[in-house]
């Protein structure tokens, strides 16, 4: 009981913006809270912590004074966890579940006022289940009835409140979009110069070197001028409904709102027209390079290059000719070329990026069913370098890459510190800890029951939880239910071999140059395999094996394995 007594009681309060009627305003709902703790509960008050956010919404759990108040909770420092509504806390079916489940788990009452209910009784948890249950429905309802109006609003050509697009402006006044004065003359110029140039890269270079800004103040991408020259508002028509977000998945053609003439034109209807065909005829380009059809965003390495200078990822620049033997590389280049900053890190090719990357992962794998021949640091690093094809510019490895992998592969120790070397304890076969495993064996289960209940929201539900909303939280349950299974692969490890042994980059790559057929090749020519074996397959083994690739004026200066393995290399000058 004393250890329950140095337990803070947490008092979560919030309001939304403009929600400042005064039977709900922050200082009644903390003056309600404190004396239900001095009177009812009779709780000291320097137990008491006040948690409160303004102005925030309770559908999802971004909150800075609630996600500060749920870390007390997962680290055992709350005892009871107190709100004047139910709402207050989460207006989200799922999310409210996934709370309540560290609540149980971490053992603390939780106690909502206006619903007079308290978890600490079998009745108060259930009624609480059934409260729940009627809130969402309510809140799925209120959702509807909102859609509704703003489906007939727009059907009436009246603008719902979205930011108005680049080259226009709000009218308060007509409570409309007009043409924007600062804005306009670029605007038309941008189509004005795409029936010449035909490119929105050219278009995004010149907007970004002549110092004019977007809408929201950043530079121009080749997607944000397709995007506004896509834009019908600009031939004077109003379209609503048309994505389930702002860049989720397009709704079918029978639930967007299209009204032509709803707003006078920016630029004329004909040039709008003429500018879109023109994009669409581009588009198609790329996606059928010829006669030989290119699968649409497959490049190889795409999202894996880093720039050695800035640090910004290397993004597609274009596909290059296709070879004789079917290889048809991709060009890449760093993110901030056409920024402000305006790095000069030169682009990158797959005929440089493949045969390099294709065949140091051989090398490894060839190191690693050596490894009793392998006596010293040096000695790997030869066997690593040792085809002077793709690496005779190679001087080395560096000391902390050539040792770290050193280690791994033998498992002996070049410094005191070995970033390999498991927990001391399980090296000396003591029991792991029962308790943290037993511990995070529950975290897997409620991470899967909250994907689950996920799952069913997503698929089953109406509330129009989008695509991009879904996945953000099915991969936050997925990393956190590894996350725990790597700590309990760690805790149960009874020695460095066996945690080598099972490496799985190692095997994966493994395995593939088997199936290849390449495996005891000294050099694999990377164009080759590339010709004959599916982007798509290359990329998947690609984005398995690595993590990322550092380049600078196109050598690639580090290696970063899906382990967290690094291989920085140095070249001769």
């Amino acid at each position: 009981m004393a250890e329950q007594n140095e337990k803070i009681v947490a008092l979560y309060v919030r309001v939304s913006t403009g929600y400042q009627v005064d039977k709900d305003s922050l200082p009644f709902q903390k003056k309600e809270l404190k004396a239900y703790c001095e009177h009812v509960l009779h709780i000291d008050k320097n137990r008491i912590e006040i948690f409160e956010d303004a102005g925030k919404s309770g559908k999802n759990t971004k909150r800075p004074a609630f996600e500060r108040m749920m870390g007390k909770v997962k680290s055992g420092q709350v005892s009871h966890v107190i709100v004047y509504k139910i709402d207050r806390i989460s207006r989200n079916l799922v999310d409210f579940s996934l709370m309540y489940d560290d609540f149980k788990y971490n053992n603390v009452t939780f106690i909502s006022l206006n619903e007079q209910f308290d978890t600490s009784s079998a009745i108060g948890e259930a009624i609480l289940k059934i409260i729940l249950v009627f809130a969402e429905l309510e809140r799925k309802l209120t959702s509807e009835r909102v859609t509704d109006v703003m489906i007939g609003r727009a059907q009436n050509g009246q603008w719902n409140g979205a930011r108005v697009p680049y080259g226009w402006d709000w009218d308060e006044e007509k409570q409309c979009p007009v043409h924007s004065k600062k804005e306009a003359q670029y605007a038309i110029a941008m189509y004005e110069m795409y029936l010449k140039v035909k490119s929105t890269g050219k278009i995004r270079d010149y907007n970004n070197s002549h110092n004019i800004p977007t809408k929201r103040g950043g530079e121009w991408t080749s997607k944000t001028v397709t995007d506004f020259l896509r834009n019908p508002i600009n031939k004077g028509a109003y379209r609503y409904n048309y994505r389930e977000s702002a860049r989720g998945r397009k709704k079918p053609n029978e639930e967007v709102v299209f009204i032509e003439n709803a707003f006078p034109p920016l630029v004329e209807p004909e040039t709008w027209e003429k500018v879109n065909k023109i994009l669409d005829i581009n588009r198609d380009k790329r996606n059928m390079g010829g006669l030989h059809p290119i699968e649409k965003n497959c490049n190889v390495f795409a999202g894996l290059i880093q720039c050695g200078i800035c640090g910004t990822g290397y993004i597609v620049d274009k596909k290059d000719r296709r070879r004789k033997n079917g290889f048809t590389p991709s060009m890449y280049h760093c993110g901030a070329k056409t920024k402000a900053i305006h790095c000069q890190n030169p682009n990158v090719s797959d005929v440089k990026i493949g045969p390099f990357i294709i065949n140091y992962i051989a090398a490894m794998v060839r190191v690693s069913k050596s490894k009793r021949k392998i006596k010293t640091p040096e000695a790997l690093e030869e066997m690593l370098l040792a085809d002077k094809v793709v690496f005779g510019d190679i001087a080395g490895l560096s000391t902390d890459s050539l040792n770290y992998t050193f280690e791994m592969i033998t498992g002996k120790y070049t410094t005191d510190n070995a970033v390999w070397r498991t927990n001391p304890v399980n090296q000396s076969n003591k029991e792991s800890n029962p308790e943290e495993i037993e511990k995070l064996k529950n975290e897997i289960k409620k991470y899967s029951r909250a994907k689950e209940r996920l799952e069913d929201a997503y698929y089953f539900s109406d509330d129009g939880m989008s695509e991009k909303e879904y996945l953000e939280k099915k991969n936050k349950f997925d990393s956190m239910r590894v996350s725990a299974e790597n700590k309990i692969k760690e805790l149960t490890e009874a020695s460095i071999s066996s945690g080598i042994d099972e490496d799985s980059f190692i095997k994966s790559a493994t395995s593939f140059l088997l199936a290849h057929k390449i495996y005891n090749e000294s050099h694999i020519v990377y164009s080759d395999l590339a010709g004959v074996i599916e982007e798509e397959t290359l990329k998947e083994f690609f984005n398995l094996i690595l993590d990322y690739i550092v380049v600078v004026d196109r050598r690639i200066v580090e290696i970063v394995f899906s382990n967290g393995l690094s291989h920085q290399f140095i070249y001769r000058k």
